[in-house]
C-alpha cells in the first residue's frame, strides 16, 4: 500500500508538471487560431489553475462560441476543441458556456 501511495504521489507531480508546460502552450495555439476581426476574441483568453489544480483556459466573448462553430472563414469549426484534444484527454467539457 506504501508504495502504491508513492508511486501516485509521483505520478501526480509528473503530470502537474506535463500541464505546467502544455497549458501555456495550448493557450499560445488558442490565441493564434481564434480568427481576428477586431481582435477582442483573441485578447479574451485567460488560463487560470484553481485551488483544486484544474486548469482553466477561458474566452469572455459573448460570441466565442459561434466563432467556434464556424461563423468565420478564418478557422474551422470546433478549432477549440481540435486544439485541445492535441494536448491530451481534458477533464470534463471542452466547451462550455458560461452564462
Amino acid at each position: 500500500a506504501k508504495i502504491r501511495r508513492e508511486l501516485a504521489l509521483k505520478i501526480k507531480v509528473l503530470q502537474d508538471k506535463q500541464l505546467e508546460t502544455t497549458a501555456p502552450l495550448l493557450i499560445e495555439e488558442l490565441i493564434s487560431n481564434t480568427p481576428i476581426d477586431t481582435g477582442k476574441a483573441r485578447a479574451s483568453w485567460t488560463l487560470d489553475k484553481g485551488a483544486d489544480g484544474i486548469y482553466r483556459i477561458k474566452n469572455s466573448v459573448p460570441y466565442i462560441n459561434s466563432l467556434n462553430a464556424g461563423s468565420s472563414k478564418q478557422a474551422p469549426s470546433h478549432f477549440i476543441e481540435s486544439i485541445a484534444m492535441k494536448y491530451g484527454k481534458p477533464i470534463g467539457t471542452i466547451v462550455q458556456e458560461i452564462p
